[in-house]
């Protein structure tokens, strides 16, 4: 069964694209993409042949299938520029996306558009992105098994931020008023000021308290926009 965050993903892909979903594992994307006709052709890479060989077992009991290739690949080196539309990254940490993206980046630019959606380090991706001429063109998110994800689509160009917060939170959910976000933000908001009381208690460094404070008093912020 395919998860609500990745046919949210898939929903992003723009129809009749060439697509490259990297660290396929299962390989759940490329299927969705193929048996509901959103993609011309996907090509499916992970970094070992064992980790491919999950999808391609799949392909040889589903024959109706045939617009999935596979590649062993680290990343975005197995890809020429301009092969491909959509490159998706998803399911591993924002650094490490950031990471795979900056090795090729040649190859990240003259793609149409790229499909992030990273566990963490939000801000450090959306720093390189910005960096790196990207801008966030869509942003969406969902809740799945009590934890919180956000979905980025990108495409070539300029971009801007008004404040830190909206590297972590991102932007477009904060002025559409993401129903999702504004549950993580109270979720954290609970969980910041629980540590707070702690470290009040234990008498602990006045830096400590600072911070967790201004994070607290970043959150409210927020959540006064909704």
């Amino acid at each position: 069964m395919v998860s609500l965050r990745l046919k949210k993903i898939c929903n992003l892909v723009d129809i009749n694209s060439i697509v490259a979903d990297i660290g396929t594992d299962h390989g759940i994307i490329p299927i969705e993409l193929s048996k509901s006709c959103i993609s011309k052709k996907i090509i499916a890479t992970d970094i070992s042949k064992n980790s491919l060989e999950k999808l391609e077992h799949k392909l040889i009991y589903n024959s109706n299938i045939v617009n999935i290739e596979t590649r062993v690949s680290d990343g975005l080196y197995c890809f020429d520029e301009f092969e491909v539309d959509t490159i998706i990254i998803s399911g591993m940490g924002g650094i490490l996306i950031k990471e795979i993206l900056e090795k090729n980046l040649s190859v990240a630019k003259t793609a149409n558009s790229l499909i992030l959606s990273p566990n963490n380090s939000l801000d450090i991706l959306r720093k390189f992105l910005l960096q790196n001429n990207f801008v966030i063109e869509k942003e969406d998110d969902v809740i799945e098994n009590k934890k919180y994800y956000q979905i980025l689509k990108v495409k070539r160009g300029k971009d801007f931020y008004r404040n830190a917060y909206e590297f972590l939170y991102g932007k477009l959910l904060i002025k559409n008023k993401s129903e999702n976000l504004r549950i993580f933000l109270e979720n954290e908001l609970k969980k910041y000021e629980n540590i707070l009381d702690k470290i009040n208690l234990a008498s602990k460094s006045n830096e400590r308290i600072l911070e967790i404070t201004n994070l607290i008093n970043e959150i409210r912020g927020i959540l006064n926009e909704f």
